[in-house]
């Protein structure tokens, strides 16, 4: 699979998931998302991230990284 073609997978997994929580995050619009593992200090990371940044840690859950992980730069 060619790089566009895993990042278009990986933005269109995360659009999915973003369609499936439902609800308000503290925030913004996009909640903290259910069925994947958390982390220690997860929740309180996420209720500090814009929806920018959660919208890119949802890409980075959908491809099996941590939300940890999507902070860091490329």
């Amino acid at each position: 699979m060619t790089k566009g073609a895993m990042i278009l997978t990986a933005a269109l997994a995360a659009m999915t998931l973003v369609s499936a929580c439902g609800g308000t995050g503290a925030r913004g619009e996009i909640p903290f998302p259910a069925g994947y593992a958390v982390m220690p200090g997860d929740r309180e990371l996420w209720a500090s991230m814009s929806d920018a940044e959660r919208r890119r840690a949802l890409a980075f859950l959908s491809t099996g990284a941590t939300l940890q992980s999507s902070t860091q730069p490329d």
